[in-house]
């Protein structure tokens, strides 16, 4: 694995994907939506360019989430593997937790954290959004 290479899959192997360029950022998201689809306090997505991004067998199996997003997730093991909004159609958003080396990307901010929950914490220095980051466009 070069650099600029990433690979990661689903618990059971079944999904597998590879990306080829550089990460274009990370963020941990700590609304609501992605509590649920994760089963955590927070969900962290790390967003690679579309073009440098491939399902190598199997896609996962998506669930629309809301107007803007849908969540994808392994269809045998229950795996949560990302998210894909309308709004980002130049990008892929996996999560980090699914990367086979996730020590290998960086967080850039947290978003949504006006709905974090007032006992989980995070000690960084990172920028922190109440809702959507300023730096990607959103529909929220």
């Amino acid at each position: 694995m070069t650099d600029t290479n990433f690979e990661g899959g689903c618990l059971c192997g079944a999904i597998r994907y590879r990306a080829t360029a550089a990460p274009l950022r990370g963020v941990i998201c700590h609304c609501g939506l992605c509590r649920r689809h994760s089963g955590a306090p927070a969900l962290a997505f790390v967003h690679f360019p579309a073009e440098a991004f491939a399902w190598l067998a199997s896609p996962p199996a998506w669930y629309r989430s809301s107007d803007y997003a849908e969540r994808g997730f392994c269809p045998n093991c229950g795996s949560t593997l990302g998210m894909r909004e309308s709004v980002l159609a130049d990008r892929v958003q996996v999560c980090i937790g699914s990367l086979d080396q996730p020590e290998r990307v960086r967080i850039d901010d947290h978003v949504w954290t006006g709905s974090q929950l007032p006992w989980f914490e995070v000690a960084d220095e990172l920028p922190r959004f109440d809702r959507s980051s300023s730096a990607v466009p959103s529909k929220a």
